[in-house]
């Protein structure tokens, strides 16, 4: 009998530990947008990726994730449709060859957004520093989520004013702004991954927006739903991806994205969630 106890007993261990082991590590780096393009509900300080101090931090940073953390795998938030061309310019940039045509782009948007863009200047500078053959998209951004009407459904609930929701937006934009402006990329990234980052962000969505409904009129619910439907559709995109022999993997995604992707993360058994502030 105890020589059956024992067994099972090394049997749980053995499966534990491959268990354990088969988890992939994931750096989760939420971010502010490089080129600053305006389109997020809080309004964001500029930072210039392209100073001499900013591309500094990034070659720390990335060196930093490639000592500790080497990616077989980096993910950027750029459309998983469009995944082929992605790697079309990632080729290029791995072989130090123009990624983009700047001569051909006429709007001063398309040319910030190839120049200073995060999914080039971290993602393709890290995946080339890993010497990895592709990077990876997980973009979804098709789900209908209507910003545009917050306001007039708040002036038809009166129990919600839209000084209110202005204010939670100040929180967040205030907070967000201060980050942006630490002394370096190192602490800034930090702050951006921070439980309080975190909880500011979901809070607009769940204290808030959640809230703006009005009989069988849904939109808060619908509106959040929304929001959560894009990020776990990213999600998924990023799960279709890995595979078992990944054993660490980075994901640099805005930090609104961030604040709702670490929860997935953690609820994911083949995951182990690397915060950025254990490596900076």
């Amino acid at each position: 009998m105890r020589l059956i106890f024992t067994a099972i007993l090394s049997l749980c261990f053995t499966l534990s530990f491959s268990q354990t082991k088969s988890k992939t590590n994931v750096v989760l780096i939420g971010v502010y947008h490089f080129n600053n393009p305006g389109f997020d509900q809080g309004k964001i300080n500029e930072r210039n990726i392209l100073s001499n101090e900013n591309q500094n931090g990034l070659e720390r940073i990335t060196d930093k994730l490639l000592k500790t953390y080497k990616p077989s795998k980096v993910f950027v938030e750029y459309d998983y449709d469009k995944r082929d061309k992605l790697n079309e310019m990632y080729r290029l940039y791995k072989f130090a060859k123009p990624y983009y045509k700047k001569d051909t782009l006429k709007e001063d948007y398309y040319k910030r957004f190839y120049a200073e863009n995060e999914i080039f200047q971290f993602g393709f500078r890290l995946s080339k520093k890993a010497d990895n053959d592709l990077i990876y998209a997980m973009d979804y951004d098709k789900v209908p989520i209507r910003f545009d009407l917050i306001k007039s459904k708040i002036s038809q609930n009166s129990a919600l004013h839209f000084s209110n929701y202005q204010n939670e937006i100040a929180a967040l934009e205030n907070f967000m702004n201060d980050c942006v402006s630490k002394n370096s990329l190192e602490n800034v990234l930090k702050c951006l991954n921070s439980d309080e980052q975190y909880r500011l962000n979901k809070g607009l969505y769940i204290s808030f927006l959640n809230k703006l409904n009005k009989d069988s009129d849904f939109f808060g619910s619908e509106l959040v739903a929304g929001w959560y439907k894009r990020n776990l559709i990213m999600y998924a995109n990023i799960q279709n991806q890995v595979s078992a022999s990944d054993k660490n993997i980075v994901i640099i995604v805005g930090a609104g994205h961030a604040a709702i992707m670490e929860d997935f993360i953690k609820a994911d058994p083949k995951f182990n969630l690397i915060r950025i502030d254990k490596i900076l």
